[in-house]
């Protein structure tokens, strides 16, 4: 591991670290403009005859197949069925998964491209019936109800009582459509997409990850909040980096994970670090962190306050062991692939998963790539990790969830 001080003499980076006091976020009256039409709804396709979807020549495995076997092993990832290559008898193969959270071992979610919601309940996963083809990609569990969006101001919830006047009848499975967000005229002005969402479990605050599609980028930053009233039986949407991402780098979030409730990690392009402590409150405060990196990080892991992972492009790894200023240079995971996803039980029970269906695992001592099975000539990028316990795992990403040895 590189001495981080050396490092920064050494390199162009210069440190940016700010701690200021978040105002609080006026929301505006009204909604704005609809939000733009999904950008990820897979064309249905004809089921697959050949054993795989286009499969032909990339079926011959001709690098890593070691770590590719056709059969499933006990060592192994494996496909969970609830994907097929026949898309009427499961999710189709082309189905992203952007968001994987859970209560408790026992009850999993899943959201993604296409409407795409699905659950587990410590033995398999049920896809359910949303009513719509918007892609999902963000997901919260609310006590006992779930919400998952693109944009705020198109929700989907199970378990809310809709407003009357809502006309929307509740698919089977009891999701209907909800109504709009209140959000700031900065969403819309600014063009933003939702990357990632997390929230602790029981908190009234979901965090928001975004980027900007604006030419001119986001002034806003790339952090936000929404917030559920009980009382209204509302959601508000509000911004937690307007007017600090001058200063410190939040223009845009790739990923996000924290401890509690009141403090948040969030990482993003162009080496991008920041905590958020006091995020619940109305004036949270915002720090800044050098990862020595100009590379984007994409996931980002707390194991403790003074011990953060994050992951990115080109096999990039940082982590974070209470320095004021910097994250250290981590070279011990041997892989160049871009990685997307960081999560794990314990600093001794560790996964990350990426491009290429790359997976490795830490026991605390070293790193150890793990094979994926029964994918074929598929290499599916990886993007989302939950761990319920130690020893079992999914991870799941485009067209693809695994689990070891293929067990719950």
């Amino acid at each position: 591991m590189k001495n981080p001080w050396l490092f920064a003499a050494l390199s162009a980076a210069i440190c940016v670290q700010a701690a200021a006091t978040l105002a609080a976020c006026a929301t505006a009256d009204e909604p704005g403009a609809a939000p733009p039409e999904d950008r990820n709804t897979p064309v249905p396709a004809p089921p697959a005859t050949d054993g795989g979807l286009d499969a032909g020549d990339a079926a011959v495995c001709t690098k890593d197949c070691e770590y590719y076997p056709d059969e499933c092993t006990e060592d192994a990832l494996c496909m969970a069925s609830l994907f097929d290559p026949d898309p009427s008898m499961g999710l189709d193969l082309r189905t992203g998964i952007h968001a994987l959270v859970a209560r408790s071992p026992n009850d999993g979610w899943l959201a993604g491209a296409a409407g795409t919601v699905a659950r587990f309940d410590g033995t398999s996963w049920k896809p359910m019936e949303t009513g719509t083809q918007h892609s999902f990609y963000g997901f919260w569990l609310l006590d006992g109800a779930e919400v998952a969006f693109d944009d705020p101001r198109r929700l989907y919830t199970r378990g809310l009582d809709v407003h009357a006047d809502a006309g929307v009848e509740p698919t089977a499975d009891g999701w209907s459509r909800f109504a709009p967000a209140t959000i700031p005229i900065e969403w819309t002005r600014d063009i933003m997409r939702v990357e990632t969402t997390w929230s602790h479990p029981g908190s009234r605050n979901l965090f928001v990850g975004a980027r900007s599609s604006h030419p001119s980028g986001a002034p806003a930053g790339g952090l936000w909040r929404l917030r559920y009233s009980s009382v209204d039986n509302a959601f508000a949407f509000d911004s937690l980096t307007r007017n600090l991402c001058v200063v410190v780098p939040c223009r845009e979030v790739s990923g996000l994970h924290g401890l509690s409730a009141n403090e948040v990690w969030a990482v993003g392009p162009r080496g991008a670090a920041f905590r958020v402590t006091d995020a619940e409150s109305e004036t949270p405060t915002l720090t800044g962190f050098n990862t020595l990196t100009v590379y984007a990080l994409r996931g980002v892991w707390a194991a403790a306050p003074n011990d953060v992972w994050a992951v990115g492009s080109s096999g990039t790894v940082r982590r974070y062991r209470g320095d004021p200023r910097f994250w250290e240079v981590y070279e011990d995971l041997p892989t160049t692939q871009h990685l997307s996803a960081i999560a794990g039980s314990s600093p001794n029970d560790i996964w990350v998963a990426g491009d290429e269906g790359t997976v490795f695992h830490y026991d605390g001592k070293a790193w150890e790539r793990v094979k994926v099975a029964g994918l074929g000539g598929r290499r599916p990028r990886f993007e989302r990790i939950w761990v319920p316990s130690p020893g079992k795992v999914w991870i799941a990403g485009q067209g693809a969830l695994v689990s070891l040895g293929g067990k719950p």
